[in-house]
């Protein structure tokens, strides 16, 4: 009877591990950050894809720079920027609750570099031919980067060409301006308010000069004018 018992408890014991094993086998080892998502459903509006699926928990929705996404398939991403009740005007739809991501991929990535300051990267820029006249009323983007630290916090005016204009993206406009002044390569800069403008306007802002924010999905500025508010409404291509 005893050797019954010991012989049913190692059955047991091996069909358990093979049980284990098999389960194990199926998963994909991913990495530490990462999450991930089989898509079931897509939107494309003219900025973002809307991506519906189903992670480990549950059904949730992201949304990443528009790309080609295939249904069926299932995509890995980390550092997702939760919204709630955000409100996307181009589909004319309400997410009670969706995740922007700043990159998606069919493949885990690598493990975070925990030394790292920060795992976004700074939005990249192409530099357009304009040249703003200078004024005293207005601070160029030349002294804006150079005196960075000494501007900080303070309600400035600028003047310049808009190169680049994202609607509705984290609840504020995002508005990239030049006036043909740089300073270590730094030539742009970007606005955030809830005022439209088209490219290659001429415009004039005033807001709150801030450093060093980092709002999460690739949204990472050395220097940014905040919650600014328009001064002038003359179109200049």
């Amino acid at each position: 009877m005893k050797n019954l018992l010991l012989s049913c408890l190692f059955i047991t014991a091996i069909l358990v591990s093979a049980c284990k094993n098999e389960k194990q086998s199926k998963s994909i080892d991913i990495p530490d950050g990462n999450e991930k998502i089989k898509v079931t459903e897509l939107i494309d509006g003219n900025t973002y894809t809307y991506i519906k699926g189903n992670n480990e928990n549950s059904e949730i929705w992201v949304a990443i720079r528009k790309q080609p996404i295939e249904i069926g398939k299932t995509y890995f991403y980390k550092n997702a920027l939760p919204m709630k009740d955000f409100h996307s005007k181009e589909l004319n739809k309400t997410f009670p609750l969706i995740y922007f991501l700043n990159s998606i991929s069919s493949e885990p990535s690598g493990k975070a570099d925990p030394h790292s300051k920060s795992q976004m990267k700074k939005p990249s820029a192409v530099k357009v031919e304009v040249d703003i006249k200078a004024s005293d009323d207005f601070t160029n983007i030349q002294n804006i980067f150079k005196n960075k630290d000494e501007l900080v916090n303070s309600v400035i005016k600028v003047k310049g060409k808009v190169t680049k204009f994202n609607e509705n993206i984290l609840n504020r406009n995002w508005i990239h301006i030049q006036d043909g002044t740089e300073h270590n390569g730094n030539f742009d800069l970007t606005i955030t308010s809830n005022q439209t403008v088209s490219i290659g306007e001429i415009v004039e802002f005033k807001g709150v000069l801030i450093t060093d924010k980092d709002f999460g999905a690739g949204y990472k500025y050395d220097v940014l004018l905040e919650n600014a508010e328009r001064l002038n409404n003359t179109k200049s291509q």
